[in-house]
């Protein structure tokens, strides 16, 4: 029969190694923005994208939705670089580094343009503020992290 004492080390040690799980499987969530930003598209493609890591790392997850495509539904870690002009998203496809993703500066449908490997033409893009709405930024972490499982 377990004495009290004994209970009370049962109990400490399983929320200590309780906390010690909560605690690594937080440390392995990289930092990422508080919102997803969110766009649409010509053929009803939808393209959502989320800074992970540091700002300064200047990377994002990116997903595209909606289209015939390898690509489809499939979330990528992407560079980031930013000019005065527009925001480019690239990934390297066949050891060759790729501008997938090209936002300029405007709402325009013409500004901005979705681009993927094998396809002889761009889709255009332009900002969706109710579709960036319905973005959860930590349920699109947590399904790219179990995607890299």
């Amino acid at each position: 029969m377990l004495t009290y004492r004994r209970w009370a080390a049962v109990l400490a040690t399983s929320v200590a190694l309780f906390m010690g799980i909560a605690q690594a499987q937080a440390e392995d969530r990289p930092p990422v923005a508080d919102k997803v930003v969110a766009y649409a598209g010509e053929q009803g493609v939808k393209v959502w994208t989320l800074r992970i890591g540091e700002r300064s790392a200047n990377e994002a997850l990116v997903q595209v939705e909606g289209v015939d495509h390898d690509w489809n539904m499939k979330i990528q870690k992407m560079k980031v670089e930013k000019t005065d002009k527009a925001t480019r998203y690239y990934t390297t496809v066949d050891g060759q580094k790729f501008a997938a993703l090209v936002i300029q500066g405007s709402d325009s449908w013409a500004a901005s343009e979705l681009y993927l490997p094998g396809e002889a033409q761009a889709l255009k893009l332009g900002y969706s503020e109710s579709l960036s709405e319905q973005g959860n930024a930590q349920a699109f972490l947590t399904d790219y992290l179990n995607a890299q499982k």
